[in-house]
């Protein structure tokens, strides 16, 4: 599979203060998710594979150019997000809102991308507050095919949809000849739309694989405690035990994650490195005692 962009050994931050740390990952075509709690990093390193966040240290490529150097016209054409809650101007119509993403040659495509994301073409007439939640989603998404993307970065896409909705999304979704990157906490979303997951924990990935391997058979502590607490389309939020104090999470030695970790040792206050274990990369000492079920 073709990869369309790639993080090597990025950490992003605010300030002086890192909060996403040495992150290795590929997007390809074949859909990737992006999973973790709120706080672990995923909305950050979206806006850095966006353009919209310089790395404190590694790198973006972009094909086989550093998003330093791209062409960064046609980068915008080809990676469109379709951020959490995004808003559409309550002033412009449907119709002209979606236009403003096109060429003014290309306008009549309006109408096509309507009917493209499941709307009634008579909606290009309508200002947002006239349409539903899932209306205006369709919109949105539409709005970000307009460019002819290649790469959708997708925040959230379907979090403030009642359930039957979110379905009918992630069913257009799932249809549509884009990649995709999907930013969740929510295993069975990937599940319907991604190939392949990266998990993230206070700003560090510590696991990925297939995410088929991941549903079924989690090996790292957090992955499966992500699982378990979202066993429904729609469920809420996973919360695993407390947080850990920012200190603890940024701590240049240790698992992360151990101060919340049912299988913590005394081993575990040595930073574990990502490691091949049964077709994924994991960072956890125990990981062969995870996928044993223990």
């Amino acid at each position: 599979m073709t990869t369309l962009l790639r993080a090597e050994g990025v950490t992003l931050g605010y300030g002086r203060t890192p909060v996403v740390h040495d992150v290795t990952l590929d997007i390809t075509e074949g859909g990737v998710g992006l999973i973790g709690e709120s706080g672990s990093g995923k909305t950050t390193l979206a806006r850095a594979f966006l353009g919209l966040l310089t790395p404190m240290s590694g790198d973006i490529w972009y094909g086989d150019q550093n998003l330093k150097e791209a062409d960064m016209r046609r980068f915008r054409r080809d990676v469109q997000p379709v951020f959490q809650g995004e808003a559409l101007d309550p002033r412009m119509r449907v119709g002209a809102s979606i236009a403003e993403a096109l060429p003014r040659a290309a306008r009549d495509r309006v109408p096509g991308l309507l009917q493209q994301v499941g709307l009634d073409p008579e909606l290009a007439g309508r200002r947002p507050h006239q349409l539903s939640g899932g209306q205006r989603q369709r919109v949105v998404i539409a709005r970000a095919l307009a460019a002819g993307p290649r790469l959708l970065v997708l925040d959230e896409p379907t979090s403030a949809l009642d359930v039957t909705v979110q379905a009918k999304i992630l069913d257009l979704l799932a249809r549509l000849g884009t990649g995709r990157l999907l930013i969740t906490h929510d295993l069975a979303v990937v599940g319907r739309l991604c190939r392949t997951s990266y998990v993230l924990f206070a700003g560090r990935v510590v696991e990925s694989g297939p995410t088929a391997e991941l549903l079924d058979a989690p090996a790292h502590p957090y992955t499966r405690a992500l699982r378990d607490a979202v066993p429904r389309l729609g469920g809420e939020p996973p919360r695993v035990g407390a947080r850990p104090e920012p200190s603890a999470a940024g701590e240049p030695g240790g698992c992360p994650f151990r101060s919340r970790c049912p299988l913590a040792v005394a081993e575990c206050g040595r930073t574990p490195a990502l490691r091949e274990v049964e077709g994924r990369r994991v960072a956890c000492h125990r990981a062969e005692e995870v996928l044993r079920g223990r």
